[in-house]
């Protein structure tokens, strides 16, 4: 099953939203920066990245180098979390959209199904 990765090293930021979109239906993974998002990238490439830029150990550009030079992660979605950007920043380096901080629960939950659409629906019998 798919899911949306969380990157941010607050990780009271990282819950508020991963709630949010487990809310909604979607499956979340969280990293606190991006060498732990990295990690997990290794395995299944999820269905949308959700980056703060200004992080420890590696930051949201940092992981957005990373990717480029990852042929499997190819047109996955970058949406942007940052209190220190802008939207014309994010379109700059190819992200799908940018939330500024403090998180708009709302936009977050209205940016992410814009960009990758509603969540799976499991079967149930």
């Amino acid at each position: 099953m798919s899911y949306i990765l969380v990157v941010d090293d607050d990780a009271s930021h990282r819950t508020l939203i991963c709630d949010a979109l487990e809310e909604m239906g979607y499956r979340t993974e969280q990293a606190a920066n991006g060498r732990e998002a990295l990690d997990l990238l290794e395995g299944d490439i999820p269905l949308a990245v959700l980056l703060d830029l200004r992080m420890p150990v590696m930051s949201g550009w940092g992981l957005l180098d990373a990717l480029k030079k990852m042929p499997r992660a190819r047109g996955l979605p970058i949406i942007i979390i940052s209190g220190y950007g802008f939207e014309w920043e994010a379109e700059l380096v190819g992200a799908a959209g940018y939330i500024s901080k403090p998180v708009d629960l709302d936009k977050v939950r209205m940016t992410v199904q814009r960009i990758i659409g509603p969540p799976e629906v499991a079967m149930v019998h």
